[in-house]
This record gives C-alpha cells, sequence and structure tokens, in this order.
C-alpha cells in the first residue's frame, strides 16, 4: 500500500471520527439541552398560568377580607337587619365587586346569607351541594386560626367551576373575636379564562377533573403535578393539576404551546453539522494537497532515488534537496550515507585486497612453516652427526700410519698397537658407512621438505589465478612423503600411522594443494593426539573410490576431539584453539578443497574421543576406470573390493612424554 494510500485512509478515518463525534455532541449534549431548554419555559408558562388563577382567588380574597372586617358585617350577624341585606345582598353588588358568590356564616357554621348569579346570564342560580359544604361544622370555609387567616381555592359546583375564598368576619380595627365568615367566589367561565389568556399570552384551559373529585383526599397533593407531551413538531402541551379549597385536585391546567426552542435547535445542529461538513472536506482538501506538495511527492522522489541507487549500483548520485524542513534534513542525510557508503566501500575493497593478500601470504608461511619445521629437524639431525662424527679419531689413526710408514713391517708386526690400529679402521669404515647412509637419507628428505616448500609457493600462486590445474598423481607415493614430512612429530609422539588404501591407477590431483592439505591435517591430527599422553595413539588414512569418480580420503585420530560449538567455528578465518597457533590452517584447506569442488567435513563424538576429517574430491578418478566400470555393469566400489589391499607402515620408536594443548587450527 502506497504512502498516499495510507495518508487518504487516514484523512478518511480521522474525518470519519471527527464527524461522528460532532453528530453525537449535537445528538447527545445540544438536542437534550434544546428540549430541556424548552421544557423549562413550559414550566415557567405554567407557573404564569398558575399565577394568573391565583391572582383571581387573590382578587376574591380581598374583597372577602375588606367586607369581612367591616363593621356593617358585624352588625348583620348580630340583627340580621335587612337594609344590610338589600344593599349588598342584591344583582348591584353581583355586577359592581364581579362576584358571582356572597354568602356569610356564623362561627357555629350557621348560612345566614348567600347570593348567587349567573356570570353570564346575571340570574340567580342555587348550588345544593355548596351550601350544604357550607353549613358542615367542620366546614374549611369557617375553620381559621386567626383574624388574618384566609381559605381560598376552587370548587366544583353543578354550575362548574369556581374560584372562591373565605375570611373571618371581625370588627373594622380587626379585632377579634371571630364572629363568622364571609364567602365570595367567581366562576370561571370561558369570559374569564379568556381573560386569562389574554393577560399571560398563553393557550390555556381549564378543565374540571371527576374522576379525581371521585378519589376524594387519597390523591391530595401537597404540591401541583405537571406533564409535558409532545403532540407534533410543532406543538407541545404542559399540563398541571388545580387542587380545589380541600386540597384535592379538581381541575386541569392545560396549555398548548408553539416549539421554536426547539425548531432552532435543529435548525442549529444542522447548521453547525453542515458546516463540519464543509470544514472537514475543506481540511480533507487542504490537507491532502499540502501533504501531496511537501510530503508524498519529495518522499516519492526519494524512494525513486535511493532505488536508482541500488538497482544502478550509482553512489554518485544525489537528491540535493535544498529545503529546511525534516525532509530536506533527511535528504541531505541521505545523500551523505551514500557518500560515507561510497567510501566505506573504497576502504572496505582496499582492505579485503589488503586482508586478500595477507591471507595468501598466512597460508604460504603457515604451509612453507610446516616444510620448514621438517627441514629444520633434518638440518638439526645432520649437524648432531657430524659433531658425532669418528673423523677426529680417523685422523688420529691416519696421522699414526704416516709416522709409521718408514717401519711398517716393524709397526703392524711388532707393535702392539699395529693390530689394534688395523681393527680400528675397519669399526671406522663401518661406521663411516653407516653415517653417510644416514645423512643420504636425512638428505634426501631435507630434498623432498624443500620440494614441497617450492610446491607451496607456486600452488599459492596458482591459487592466487583461482586455477584447478590437475596431473597424474601417485597417491599412495602423495600419502607416504606427506607422512615423511610429518616423520619427526610423529617419531617424537610415539604414534603408530596406518594407511587403508586400495590398488589404484594415477589419480587426477592438484598434487602439491592436496599434499599441503594432508600435511595439516596429518600435523592437526599428530599434535591432538600428543595432548593425550595417557593412551596408544593410532593415526588411520583411509582411502575410498565413490561413485564412480568421487576420491574420498579420511584422516582420523584418537586425540582431544571437539565439541560442537568448536566445531561450528572449526573452518573460520583464524580460529585456534592453540596458544600458539595462527589459526589458518583449515581455513585454508576448506578453501583449497572447495576451489577444487570438493569439500572437508569434519566429525566427533566429544572431548577425549577424537576425530575424522573427511576430504571428497570429485573429477578425481581416471577415465579408463569409469569407463571400465560401465562396461562391466558394477560399481567403482566393487571394483576397487575386488583389488583392494591393506597398506600399513608403523613406527614403533618410544613415546617422548609431553603434554601440549588441543590442537586443531
Amino acid at each position: 500500500m502506497s504512502i498516499r494510500l495510507q495518508i487518504a485512509l487516514l484523512l478518511i478515518a480521522l474525518s470519519t471520527v471527527f464527524l461522528g463525534t460532532t453528530w453525537m455532541m449535537h445528538a447527545l449534549v445540544m438536542a437534550p439541552a434544546f428540549t430541556k431548554l424548552e421544557q423549562d419555559a413550559a414550566i415557567q408558562n405554567l407557573d404564569r398560568c398558575q399565577e394568573a388563577v391565583d391572582g383571581v382567588a387573590e382578587s376574591v380574597s380581598t374583597l372577602a377580607f375588606d367586607y369581612g372586617a367591616w363593621d356593617d358585617t358585624c352588625q348583620f350577624l348580630e340583627d340580621r337587619n335587612q337594609a344590610y341585606r338589600d344593599s349588598n345582598l342584591s344583582p348591584a353588588f353581583h355586577e359592581t365587586t364581579g362576584n358571582d358568590l356572597v354568602a356569610i356564616l356564623t362561627s357555629s357554621s350557621e348560612l345566614v346569607a348567600y347570593s348567587c348569579v349567573d356570570p353570564d346570564s346575571q340570574e340567580r342560580v342555587d348550588l345544593p351541594e355548596l351550601v350544604q359544604d357550607l353549613r358542615k361544622p367542620d366546614s374549611v370555609f369557617a375553620d381559621f386560626s386567626g383574624t388574618e387567616d384566609a381559605n381560598e381555592g376552587l370548587v366544583r359546583t353543578s354550575h362548574g367551576l369556581m374560584i372562591i375564598a373565605s375570611r373571618p368576619v371581625v370588627s373594622s380595627r380587626r379585632e377579634g373575636p371571630i364572629r363568622g365568615a364571609m364567602i365570595m367566589g367567581r366562576f370561571l367561565n370561558d369570559d374569564r379564562i379568556a381573560e386569562m389568556r389574554d393577560r399571560t399570552h398563553c393557550q390555556i384551559s381549564i378543565k374540571d377533573l371527576e374522576k379525581a373529585a371521585r378519589s376524594g383526599s387519597q390523591n391530595s397533593q401537597s404540591s401541583p403535578q405537571s406533564s409535558i407531551v409532545e403532540i407534533d413538531e410543532d406543538t407541545l402541551q404542559s399540563s398541571r393539576t388545580l387542587d380545589d379549597i380541600h386540597g384535592s385536585p379538581v381541575a386541569m391546567l392545560t396549555l398548548i404551546s408553539a416549539r421554536p426552542i426547539v425548531h432552532q435547535g435543529k435548525f442549529t445542529t444542522n447548521a453547525a453539522m453542515f458546516c463540519s461538513l464543509i470544514g472537514v472536506l475543506s481540511m480533507l482538501l487542504g490537507t491532502g494537497l499540502a501533504l501531496r506538495l511537501r510530503g508524498v511527492e519529495p518522499l516519492q522522489t526519494m524512494a525513486s532515488h535511493a532505488a536508482r541507487v541500488g538497482i544502478e549500483d550509482n553512489p554518485a548520485a544525489r537528491l540535493n534537496l535544498n529545503r529546511a524542513d525534516e525532509i530536506g534534513i533527511l535528504a541531505r542525510s541521505f545523500d551523505l550515507m551514500v557518500a560515507h557508503l561510497a567510501e566505506a566501500r573504497r576502504e572496505t575493497e582496499e582492505s579485503a585486497h589488503s586482508a586478500g593478500m595477507a591471507e595468501i601470504a598466512s597460508e604460504v608461511l603457515h604451509n612453507v612453516g610446516n616444510a620448514v619445521n621438517t627441514a629444520n629437524c633434518c638440518a638439526e639431525v645432520i649437524g648432531d652427526r657430524l659433531n658425532n662424527s669418528r673423523l677426529s679419531g680417523l685422523e688420529k689413526a691416519t696421522s699414526l700410519l704416516s709416522e709409521q710408514a718408514s717401519n711398517a713391517v716393524h709397526f703392524f708386526s711388532e707393535d702392539p698397537r699395529g693390530p689394534k690400529l688395523i681393527n680400528y679402521l675397519v669399526t671406522v669404515a663401518g661406521t663411516l658407512q653407516k653415517e653417510q647412509a644416514e645423512n643420504l637419507s636425512e638428505l634426501q628428505r631435507l630434498q623432498e621438505t624443500i620440494h614441497h616448500i617450492r610446491d607451496a609457493i607456486a600452488s599459492q600462486q596458482s591459487h592466487a589465478r583461482k586455477s584447478d590445474f590437475r596431473q597424474r598423481v601417485d597417491l599412495r607415493a602423495l600419502l607416504n612423503e606427506t607422512l615423511l614430512v610429518n616423520e619427526a612429530l610423529q617419531k617424537q609422539c610415539g604414534i603408530t600411522a596406518i594407511v587403508n588404501m586400495p590398488e589404484l591407477p594415477l589419480m587426477e590431483l592438484n598434487r602439491s594443494r592436496v599434499a599441503q592439505v594432508l600435511v595439516n591435517l596429518e600435523k592437526n591430527a599428530l599434535l591432538s593426539m600428543q595432548s593425550v599422553p595417557e593412551r596408544n595413539h593410532v593415526l588411520t588414512i583411509n582411502v575410498a573410490v565413490l561413485e564412480t569418480d568421487l576420491l574420498q580420503i579420511e584422516v582420523r585420530d584418537t586425540g582431544t576431539g571437539f565439541t560442537p560449538e568448536v566445531h561450528e567455528r572449526l573452518f573460520g578465518q583464524g580460529f585456534t584453539t592453540r596458544k600458539e597457533g595462527s589459526g589458518p590452517g583449515l581455513h585454508y584447506c576448506v578453501n583449497v578443497i572447495r576451489e577444487m569442488g570438493g569439500d572437508i567435513t569434519a566429525y566427533s563424538d566429544g572431548p577425549g574421543t577424537g576425530a575424522t576429517f573427511q576430504i571428497t574430491i570429485p573429477r578425481a578418478v581416471p577415465e579408463t576406470i569409469k569407463s571400465s566400470a560401465a562396461n562391466t555393469e558394477t560399481s567403482a566400489s566393487e571394483v576397487v573390493d575386488k583389488t583392494a589391499s591393506s597398506f600399513s607402515s608403523s613406527y614403533n620408536e618410544p613415546v617422548i612424554p609431553g603434554k601440549f594443548e588441543e590442537q586443531y587450527a
């Protein structure tokens, strides 16, 4: 997935999250807030409407209070005079005060005056249920706790709902005792409800709750109950129960109102969402364009440049982006990194060249060093023999013969030294002949060693040219020569060497390289066994031909062996377990054999169990053997089995004790 697509998907995801969060905020926060504002406004309007009803009740209560604190009213309770009745209980009173009901009770709940008219027709009406309620001994209308006390509220009558108020009848000085109750009331007809609508500017209605009236005081509430019902998207209905003078729900105050707050909230929410969408789209467009021009395209340029540098292998190419931001810093850092890589490549090539020269020199010194040790041993042996030679005694004998030359007959016949001299000369002759034979043998060994040194140097030169020159080689003679190079170390350690090899024709091998590999492996095996002096050691070399043309040479010892950890590093450059070792031996061997198309493998069962090194060289068997094997339809191993014979050589020199460190390197 390209970085452009990744950024686009990221921006879309972030925008979706932003829009979703905005919508959730509007749906879960703003919309409920507008709904709450609308409900609060409806409750406030209900409170205003109820205040209008309470205002009518207060107006009735005030007028009743004024008449209750009038001395004429007190006098009327005492004498029931007709003048008061004609003056205050006439239709003119109802028209003047606006009250539809006037009633006067004594302190003993005796109804002494009563007048009620219809507000529309101004005709007198009877309210027997109200009159009965007024005459009750425990009537609430006459129950006062003080001269300033008042009882007001709604009552249900057969002629409709009425706002009624009762005040105590006292003297004009508002002094007791309470002589009775002045009761006044107004019907809640349509005209009066319309007046409240005009006064409150609210669409209200007041309806009788017959069901609530039947339930009596059991449903009385200490506080009005309100409910808000959503009729449709444009209309909201708010309702509240109104209690009668006894405290029981008697009427329902209903308010029908429009919903401008919710409409404004919806408009605000939609406008906010639209603005958010426009903002998100603008942000996406602007951010995408900015990222494309300032980020994506420069990064694509850098990616293409890096690909060209890697594919075309051109470390001289540069981006040269002159920007002060992070991309510019990255571009300059990349150019600097490429420059450092180019410099590091140059230094690595020089180091590799030097390391290759050093490795070749190290391998030459290692291989030549093995041969020089042998040559040094030969020279020391010849020097010791020459130093201990009996030539000095022969010189004395020849000097004695010169002195007795003139008297030779008498010297040999009469002088007792004569016969001894003859015996001495005979003995010296045999000794000198033996010394000559031994010196000739050491000289031959020295010549072979010098020849091996010359081959090592020549082989290293051909190794530098990566050539795989092969020649016909007598493998048995080659094995004898390599054992001869390590003969001194073998005799010093008292180790028996055994070569198991079938009768084979001349092999096609690089003689010098194979010889160097075998010398290294044999020397490592001898040193490994030398470090374990408490056992009788045997160096075994097994030769076999596999798969018609694959030569296998196995060098097996009974020395220290090695661990799996050592095995993993055994053929590495510079690895050695000997304190005095330099490490190129096995590394050189595996490189030489692999250049010939073969391989070297090593096996060991663990420390102290010995080790086996196995060399496999392909294309080593001449064509004559392969064609003969094909004609007889037998495998090369069967040919070898038919002609196999064992060849062994043993050296029984005494073991010289000595302890060396583990010797594989």
